[in-house]
């Protein structure tokens, strides 16, 4: 969904004009793009026609030019269209997951575990799927990868006494439930949750479903939340699938919040929400071979940051070698939004906010600097509180360390070598 919608805005931003035919042709575009995404029809309608009405009749503010007004519509309906950013609780208590066949409800459990174990809670998993032949076995090896408690019975009948059996076993903060699943939400499967729950009484019951089932998603969300009542839902398979981005807003019009997505195979493949993350991928990309020339320059070789784990120290360091080389102005301007019509999350990124990173991280530990994924609710407390900061603000800049290494681990050395530029830029997704 989005390399095509962004292959439609670049095309956009290097035309010459942004006058009324350029505009109704960027339209039809992202319409075409969101119907191949699996996008609700008349959502798509709603949506193309909001873009060109406010495109073509709203007046152009003062020092935004008419192609970075248009710009920043598409951006603000798209984001819109993809619902809110997921809130996820520090302490979010016990887990229910549930769903039909296929959805990846087992392998989410594990990928649930790993995320929280690394925020320092002790999490345990229990087999309430007593219907599908080795389910038991799977969970077993999923909690043993994830480092989870586990608790289950291999010829289990009655998945609710399983579940009642493993909550007074596992001595867990956090206990996630792995339901058994169904062709269709019947009667069976209603009241076999039903039972879990009322046993269970967890704090998050979380729908599982994957991203190939485009917009029916919205169908689904509304029927398991009528069941059981549903505090969100997790979308599986993204990396695979082109409507997935058609199931993400049929979630959001059904006012089904979105809380975790699942973007590969391993335990670290799940990511917390947020809709920006997908639309700032369509603005646009800086020119990064000259942004490369630059990098060359500086004290650092680019190839040192290839090495071992990319931690807070690096980050530190890079941000203040970028910040005194000027190349965060640079790839601003470099982008197509003028730096004050950019999203929040980028704009944020200017040197007063870098120096304010730097006070936080002069209150973490050595410890906390090597591995950014321990600190948890406590220990942001502390790291505010030292820093006469906030917890929101630790939270931002952890935010930003995790999208910087993302980015580290798409390069390898050969990508950093001038020659292989195309190679590189390829692995970000350009």
């Amino acid at each position: 969904m989005f390399d095509r919608i962004k292959d439609s805005i670049q095309k956009f931003s290097s035309g010459s004009v942004a006058d009324e035919e350029a505009v109704r042709e960027l339209v039809k575009d992202i319409q075409r793009d969101l119907i191949q995404a699996d996008v609700d029809v008349d959502l798509v309608s709603d949506i193309s026609d909001r873009i060109e009405t406010e495109a073509l009749d709203e007046e152009v503010p003062d020092g935004v030019t008419r192609k970075e007004h248009v710009l920043k519509i598409v951006y603000d309906t798209l984001e819109e269209m993809l619902g809110e950013a997921a809130d996820i609780e520090e302490e979010p208590g016990d887990i229910l997951l549930c769903g039909l066949f296929g959805a990846g409800k087992t392998t989410t459990a594990g990928k649930l575990a790993d995320f929280y174990r690394k925020r320092g809670f002790k999490v345990g998993v229990i087999a309430a799927d007593t219907d599908r032949p080795a389910a038991f076995e799977q969970l077993q090896q999923v909690a043993e990868d994830a480092g989870a408690a586990f608790y289950g019975r291999k010829e289990a009948e009655d998945p609710a006494k399983v579940v009642s059996e493993g909550t007074e076993e596992l001595d867990v903060d956090i206990t996630i439930v792995d339901s058994a699943g169904r062709n269709s939400l019947d009667e069976s499967l209603r009241e076999e949750l039903s039972a879990i729950e009322e046993v269970f009484r967890p704090e998050q019951k979380y729908l599982v479903m994957p991203a190939d089932i485009g917009q029916s998603a919205k169908e689904q969300a509304e029927m398991f939340d009528e069941a059981i009542g549903i505090n969100g839902v997790i979308v599986t398979k993204m990396d695979s699938s082109a409507k997935g981005g058609g199931a993400l807003v049929a979630c959001a019009d059904s006012e089904a919040s979105v809380k975790f997505v699942g973007t590969g195979e391993k335990m670290g493949d799940l990511e917390v929400y947020d809709p920006v993350d997908f639309v700032s991928d369509m603005i646009g990309q800086p020119d990064l071979e000259s942004l490369l020339d630059k990098i060359q320059e500086l004290d650092t070789d680019p190839e040192e940051l290839l090495e071992g784990e990319f931690t807070l120290h690096d980050f530190r360091s890079q941000m203040e070698q970028v910040t005194d080389a000027g190349i965060m102005d640079e790839m601003m301007s470099q982008l197509p939004f003028s730096q004050d019509q950019l999203p929040s999350n980028m704009a944020d990124m200017t040197e007063g906010k870098i120096q304010r990173y730097s006070i936080l991280m002069d209150s973490m530990t050595d410890e906390e600097m090597k591995d950014p994924s321990i600190i948890s609710g406590e220990r942001k407390t502390r790291i505010a509180e030292g820093s006469g900061t906030s917890k929101s603000e630790v939270g931002e800049l952890l935010n930003h360390y995790r999208q910087a290494k993302n980015m580290m681990d798409k390069f390898d050395k050969g990508s950093m070598q001038r020659g292989n530029m195309k190679q590189m830029m390829s692995k970000l997704g350009l």
